[in-house]
Order: structure tokens, then sequence, then C-alpha cells
């Protein structure tokens, strides 16, 4: 299952075309993350009546977490480059195979910011990758413009040969967790401060987005984080356990 993830979209209307530019291209999931007001009678409109399921079935959620919950893989948009992003970038035209592959494992997120300024760095933060749509040098697409670029591309990959079976990849809120715990063992080891945490933690999360970790994975890395604690608590007289 594709999942299209709108966060904090401004206006109905925009939410209504994405709606019709998804049911185009065969995408049915839509998730909301704090719009600034409902769904309503000019989001129908542009919608027009043949895609109003999606917006029929759209779910509205408070958080990233939420809108992301259960995913194995998060792509967000964007049509600017990114400074500083270490992560791995690509065209839709170029990421869709990926993601068409993914789908088979479980739910994947596709993520699209706000009119008026996109994702921030944080919400970046969150995704295996970014898609970076080009343009002729006016990057300035509307929402609806991008859904239905990213969608077109994602459809036209379905027939895409699919890579070797894989293991299942951990879900984004297992994720989540294992970062949680990585940013306090940093603190504590003192391998970098409140002022480079957020650097430094960009950098793992690339890493663990890379590595497509699976949820036994997870559990093992997370595991490892714990007894390390566990064993500096107690001047390393812990013993190691499998």
């Amino acid at each position: 299952m594709i999942r299209v993830v709108l966060v904090e979209p401004r206006e109905p209307r925009n939410v209504g075309a994405a709606a019709r530019a998804m049911k185009n291209f065969g995408l049915e999931e839509l998730v909301l993350v704090r719009p600034e007001r409902p769904i309503d009678e000019a989001a129908y409109r542009l919608a027009t009546r043949g895609a109003a399921d999606v917006l029929e079935r759209a779910r509205t959620v408070e958080t990233l977490d939420e809108a992301l919950a259960g995913a194995v893989y998060v792509v967000a948009t964007s049509a600017r480059a990114r400074e500083g992003y270490a992560g791995e970038v690509y065209t839709p035209r170029e990421g869709a195979p990926r993601v068409r592959a993914m789908a088979l494992e479980g739910p994947v997120a596709l993520m699209f910011g706000r009119e008026n300024f996109g994702l921030s760095n944080e919400e970046m933060d969150r995704a295996h990758a970014i898609w970076r749509i080009p343009t002729g040098g006016y990057a300035s697409l509307n929402l609806a413009q991008a859904v239905l670029l990213v969608g077109y591309e994602v459809f036209l990959a379905r027939a895409e040969p699919q890579p070797a079976e894989r293991p299942h990849p951990a879900p984004a809120e297992a994720l989540e967790r294992l970062f949680a715990d990585l940013e306090a063992y940093l603190i504590e080891i003192r391998y970098t401060d409140e002022h480079r945490l957020e650097g430094a933690m960009r950098a793992f999360r690339r890493m663990a987005h890379r590595a497509m970790l699976t949820p036994n994975e997870v559990q093992r890395l997370r595991g490892l984080l714990r007894q390390s604690r566990w064993a500096i608590a107690r001047g390393g007289e812990g013993r190691g356990q499998s």
C-alpha cells in the first residue's frame, strides 16, 4: 500500500486537487497532518466526483508519528536542494521503482509539505530518501502538481522488475524508538553535546535508513544500547547478553 501524507496543508481545495491527482494514478490512501482547515465543499469540487471517495476515506491526524505509523519506507518530496542533507536524493523517476518494490514489503509513505514552504528539515529527517522534483529553474510547484508528478512516476514504475526478496524492513515507529535510545546514549557517553546532537543524529539516521534495518536488527541494536548503558552505570561490570 502506498500512502500519501500531506503535512499541514493550508487550503482544502488543494487537498481536493491532490486527491484527484492521486485517483488518476491508483493512489487511494490519504493522510492529512494538522490541516489548517477541514475538508469542505471546495475540496470535493476540486476532487470531482471520481475522487470523492479518496476524500471520504482520508484520515486526519495530529502528529507525523501517526501519519507514518507502520510505514517501512518513507519518501520526502522537495522542489529544492536541501543543504546539509546527507541521505539518498533521487528524482521521482529514479526512485519510483524502489517505492514499488518496498510496497510489496509493507506500507510506503510519500510525504508532501506545506504549500508555502514545504517540509521542515526535521520532517525530512524522517525519510529514507528525498525525491527532488526537477524544474527548469523556477522551483514553485503547487501541492496538487507535486502529487500528480510523483503519482505518475510511481504508476509507470508498476511494470518494472522487482529486486530479489529481502528481509522485511522495520516500520517507522520502531526506528524512532531506536533513534530515541541512541540520542540518549550519545549524550550519556559524551560522544557529542546538545549543541551538536542534531547533526550527529542526522548522520546516524541516514546510515540506518540506507541499511534498511529489519525489526530483529533494530531490537538487537536497542538491546546493545541498553546493555552498554547498564554496564557503564556499574563501572563496566556487566556481562554481554546475546
